[in-house]
């Protein structure tokens, strides 16, 4: 009897002093979005390459606001010095060049991330009817706060929250993604953007 408890205890003991450990998420991936700002008040729809290891991401964006939609292809280079922006307006066919004054944003669990634990979205019972994920929060480098929610199976990003001062709250949900990059291509800025 006495083994019995002894092991129990244990058993009991492992299962709550697991901790969920930081996965690596993928560098690179293509991926559908939905990104809300409730601050600034926008809805963004769009598809994303994103490119970590080289600091560059892609986005061909729909985004609605309370009067008005607009359709933009913007690319953002930060493995430049400058970093740069390249927005081409599909609408109007005008593109504006700007330099960035934001940090590369990673999609990704940073090394002092808190986890807040395992889930899982969808119907548990029925095998291919849910994901199982990780949520994870703290800071970002650039002083901003996060919580992020992965899935378990790959690290691939499922949802961000990211709050930095009282300029910007984004709402983004990741769906559709792939890993990789299709066509690097869609690295090279719009041929309207070029002087």
């Amino acid at each position: 009897m006495k083994t019995l408890l002894l092991f129990l205890f244990v058993a009991v003991a492992a299962v709550y002093s697991q901790v969920p450990e930081r996965c690596e998420a993928p560098a690179a991936f293509e991926s559908r979005i939905g990104r809300l700002d409730t601050i600034r008040g926008f809805f963004v729809n769009a598809k994303v390459s994103y490119d970590a290891r080289n600091m560059r991401t892609r986005i061909v964006e729909e985004v609605e606001t309370k009067e008005e939609k607009d359709y933009y292809d913007v690319l953002y280079l930060h493995n430049t010095q400058p970093g740069k922006e390249y927005r081409y307006n599909l609408k109007t066919k005008q593109c504006e060049t700007r330099m960035l004054n934001t940090s590369f944003r990673r999609f990704e669990i940073p090394e002092d991330a808190r986890p807040f634990g395992e889930f899982t979205i969808g119907t548990k019972g029925q095998p291919g009817e849910g994901v199982d994920v990780t949520m994870w929060g703290g800071r970002t480098p650039d002083g901003g706060e996060f919580v992020g929610v992965f899935t378990l199976a790959g690290c691939v990003p499922v949802s961000d929250r990211y709050f930095r001062n009282e300029t910007s709250f984004d709402n983004t949900d990741f769906y559709d993604v792939t890993l990789g990059i299709s066509n690097a291509s869609v690295f090279i800025p719009p041929h309207e953007c070029m002087p």
